[in-house]
């Protein structure tokens, strides 16, 4: 996790299926910073002080399997990669298990799936 710590800037967002946000309000997203920390995470319009994160690595589905799962690859994005690494965001005392957001890392950038976009978020710093 220490390699993720970081802030982040959206840099790119690219349509992968149908969702409620327009290409304008999704595109309008580009420039905003996003901030991985200990003490904060702050992204869209939320900010969560104290989160909680979870490093997981999930396999490539074979062709033919189904996943609960469906992240980038699954739309067609990512593919070079051996497994699937994902950043679970959790909020302080949230007792429902599910994560707050889902961040896919990839070649050390960040990417979030949402509303049928992904957002692509490149580090505004180098990691430690």
């Amino acid at each position: 996790m220490n390699d993720v710590y970081n802030s982040y800037v959206i840099y790119k967002v690219i349509k992968y299926r149908g969702g409620l946000a327009s290409e304008a309000s999704a595109k309008a997203r580009v420039g905003e910073n996003v901030l991985v920390d200990l003490k904060a995470f702050q992204a869209r319009d939320a900010v969560i002080t104290n989160p909680s994160y979870e490093f997981a690595c999930y396999p490539l589905q074979r062709e033919g399997e189904i996943d609960a799962n469906r992240w980038s690859n699954f739309y067609g994005f990512g593919l070079d990669r051996e497994f699937i690494e994902v950043v679970h965001v959790y909020e302080e005392g949230d007792a429902s298990g599910e994560a707050f957001l889902n961040l896919e890392v990839m070649n050390g950038e960040l990417w979030e799936m949402h509303d049928g976009w992904i957002y692509m978020m490149k580090p505004l710093r180098k990691s430690n």
